[in-house]
């Protein structure tokens, strides 16, 4: 009697508990819903950096991180940064030319010339002219068009476009170095005063006249100078560089809560999204449109919202908890960077970091959720062995780096154990359609759940030890080349699935399709996502590369123009 007694309570214990599992996830549910439909919500614009939109995001996370308990952080509830809005050429720029005594010669903005984004924001150089030929610099290719020039420094140097047979041999090795960055890198060895680019070879054509808001600038003048010009004794050149550069202001949100510990644990996501794509970054090629971002990234501040409601009371309390929505993650993780290089905390006391981007779109399909960082701590083993899951559900890849295009690789340079999670990219990635409608909020749940078992483990093993990863930037890494594809991380086979195809990219003009999985770019094979982005790396502008790829189980080829 007392074994059945005590076989029917036991019984009664499970339904309890998964019943109250299963309220658990649809009050989960709610809040997902809710947090996220105001986020991805028209009202908010797309919440660009520094824009209204993004600063009514920044409000309503503070008033959520309130609600949750949190407190300032050494009282501040934000943390605002400055970014350049963009950078125009002003009326106050010059360009002119004078021969002995005579009068200077003023050229005109835009009609005559105009400054290349290297440009000093506000700089000006009177000098004479020096003819650097192509000014091409390589010491593997044996070539220097500035050397035996003899004394240049100080002066002006003229630097035409392209590089010598740039018609007839478009795979020349000297294609790699005949960018402008490549040239005006080139050129600051030998100490210019000022750099005027003017028309080289036709296939080289002229550079953009756009200033990149956030391009690397070197304190000096660098034109372009539509016609020819000769370095004729005598002449000397005026140049004058004034950029104006509106600014607007980001928005950090931090919550903190006091555990009175030693070490403080960071969970942090970014709000801000591409508003109407202002600053680049869209996929989308059609006509002006909001992008609400609701998986990007309004999924992961929801997640966020919801593990600053849970992570409290004593069963929590062995750290600290900072919470944070960064802005300015889609201009290059600015909004981390600056925390790191401001931090309100010690950064020596962050025990570790949990990064999450992207978790709306579980695959009802695959299943799968992508967790990056796990070679960053040997914690992670331990506590991704511990996991209870259930795969019919939810299926875990794992990846080692600390680096990627996301906050939590700011933490990481600074030898910081991290972890980010990810449930894969999606054809709405970048574009209008990433809509609050599209959330898979059951896969949501279910992954938000792997999180807070990590976290809990996380807090069982006392202060991590960091571990550094071999460092594999991925996604947004800048090569000279593009294909124009979204890799699928969450992949687990060989070589690397197209999660997507832009328009009018190479891999669609040669008839690549979503689903696709490449596996040799030229003579390199290519097994992995790190594969491929260290394939892309070798590759040229123009570059022809037959591509090897699986379809349906058959094995096929194409031609594709770089």
């Amino acid at each position: 009697m007392k074994f059945c007694i005590r076989v029917s309570s036991l019984f009664s214990l499970l339904i309890f508990q998964s019943l109250s599992a299963q309220n658990d996830c649809v009050r989960r549910k709610e809040h997902f819903k809710a947090d996220i439909s105001y986020l991805s919500s028209d009202a908010l614009e797309g919440r660009v950096t520094g824009s209204p939109g993004e600063k009514l995001s920044a409000e309503y996370i503070a008033k959520s991180f309130a609600e949750a308990g949190l407190k300032p952080l050494k009282g501040q509830t934000f943390q605002t940064f400055e970014i350049v809005k963009l950078r125009i050429a002003t009326n106050a720029c010059d360009l002119s030319m004078s021969v002995g005594e005579n009068r200077n010669v003023h050229m005109s903005l835009f009609t005559d010339y105009y400054p290349l984004s290297p440009t000093g924001n506000n700089d000006s150089c009177t000098a004479e002219l020096a003819d650097c030929g192509y000014g091409l610099f390589s010491d593997s290719l044996k070539r220097d068009d500035f050397s035996p020039l003899g004394d240049i420094k100080g002066k002006i140097f003229i630097i035409r476009m392209g590089y010598p047979g740039d018609y007839e041999d478009s795979t020349s090795p000297l294609a790699a170095i005949a960018d402008i960055d490549s040239k005006v890198q080139a050129a600051m060895k030998f100490h210019p005063a000022g750099i005027l680019f003017v028309p080289g070879s036709e296939k080289a054509g002229s550079p953009s006249g756009e200033l990149k808001r956030n391009a690397s600038t070197y304190g000096i003048p660098i034109f372009y100078m539509k016609r020819e010009i000769n370095a004729l004794p005598m002449v000397k050149m005026t140049m004058k560089s004034v950029i104006a550069m509106p600014k607007a202001t980001g928005h950090n949100v931090l919550g903190y809560r006091n555990n009175k510990k030693k070490n403080t644990v960071v969970i942090c996501a970014h709000h801000d999204h591409l508003g109407y794509n202002e600053y680049g970054g869209s996929r989308y090629t059609g006509p002006q449109a909001i992008h609400n971002g609701a998986d990007d990234n309004a999924s992961g501040v929801a997640a966020m919202l919801e593990l600053a409601r849970t992570l409290k009371g004593r069963k929590y309390k062995k750290n600290n908890y900072l919470f944070m929505a960064f802005s300015g993650e889609e201009l290059g993780l600015v909004g981390s960077k600056f925390f790191t290089r401001n931090p309100l905390v010690d950064l020596k006391k962050i025990n570790y970091v949990v990064n999450i981007d992207m978790l709306g779109r579980l695959d009802s399909q695959r299943r799968t959720m992508t967790v990056y960082g796990t070679g960053t701590s040997p914690a992670w083993k331990g506590a991704l062995t511990a996991l209870r899951t259930d795969t019919s559900r939810i299926k875990i890849n794992t990846e080692e780096s600390g680096l990627g295009p996301s906050d939590h690789a700011s933490f990481y340079l600074e030898n910081i154990p991290v972890l980010h999670f990810f449930t894969g990219q999606h054809e709405d990635y970048h574009k209008p359609s990433d809509d609050e409608y599209k959330i898979n909020y059951e896969g949501m749940c279910n992954a938000w759940d792997v999180m807070l078992q990590m976290i809990v483990a996380g807090n069982k093993a006392g202060k991590l030890t960091f571990t550094k990863t071999k460092d594999v930037q991925q996604g947004r890494s800048q090569f000279k080349v593009s294909m124009g594809v979204m890799p699928d991380y969450t992949f687990e086979g060989k070589g690397m699935r197209l999660d997507g195809v832009s328009a009018g990219k190479p891999a669609e003009a040669a008839g690549l399709l979503r689903g696709d999985i490449i596996t040799k770019m030229g003579e390199h094979e290519v097994g992995s996502v790190r594969d491929y982005m260290s394939a892309l790396g070798k590759f040229n502008k123009g570059q022809k590369i037959v591509v090897t790829f699986l379809r349906g189980g058959e094995t096929l080829t194409r031609e594709v123009q770089l």
